[in-house]
């Protein structure tokens, strides 16, 4: 099977208070956050198209560091949804794994197991059982307690059938709706139900500097 990674990457990282995009991390290893994360998919053969989609800002950075082989740069837009949709229309393959640029851990097993499910699935994601217990909360007040038995933590990559996920982003705009991720856009507005794929605790997303202390 022949994909391509959506490596969503246009984000100013504010909250890392580095004072620059924290794709531009450098990790112990040498390589910055964004070169991390890409490797992660230059090690598969069965990825034909890496895209990065990233903002004007960083757009000459980015393709300075990893402009090469079969990179390709797509300008992002005003939030997380624009940028993807902008991304979309530049793939290539049949299918296309969408991920966070500030998740440098993901594992090839974890890869294995999401393009294993898209042979027969046309959307599913990876996920991870919450280990905390959860409140439902309004107003300072505790509402509800949900079964954490049902409860799992959405990570990335989210993998589509290119056409069908392009599809229901195309409604998604049409309908003027906005989604925290892209099962969200494809549970609303989609054709296909989405599966949960067993990721992995270490597939971190690098928001805050404790979350890259020791790396």
């Amino acid at each position: 099977m022949k994909y391509t990674a959506l490596i969503v990457a246009a984000g100013s990282g504010s909250r890392m208070g580095l004072g620059y995009n924290k794709m531009l991390f450098t990790l112990k290893n040498g390589r910055t956050i964004l070169e991390e994360t890409i490797a992660c998919f230059r090690q598969d053969k069965r990825c034909h198209q890496i895209i990065v989609v990233a903002s004007l800002e960083d757009m000459e950075t980015f393709m300075q560091l990893c402009a090469k082989g079969n990179v390709v740069f797509v300008q992002g837009g005003t939030t997380r949804q624009d940028s993807v949709y902008n991304g979309l229309k530049a793939v290539a393959c049949d299918y296309v794994l969408i991920h966070d640029g500030a998740r440098p851990w993901l594992s090839m097993t974890c890869i294995d197991r999401i393009v294993d499910t898209l042979q027969t699935k046309a959307a599913c994601l990876l996920m991870m059982p919450v280990k905390d217990t959860i409140k439902v909360v309004e107003h300072g007040k505790v509402v509800s307690t949900p079964q954490r038995a049902t409860l799992y933590q959405a990570q990335t990559p989210q993998a589509f059938r290119s056409d069908a996920i392009l599809k229901a982003y195309h409604i998604a705009y049409e309908k003027q709706l906005q989604a925290t991720d892209d099962a969200q856009i494809m549970e609303l507005c989609g054709d296909y139900e989405v599966y949960a794929v067993e990721g992995s605790y270490e597939n971190i997303k690098v928001t805050t500097k404790e979350d890259i202390a020791g790396k």
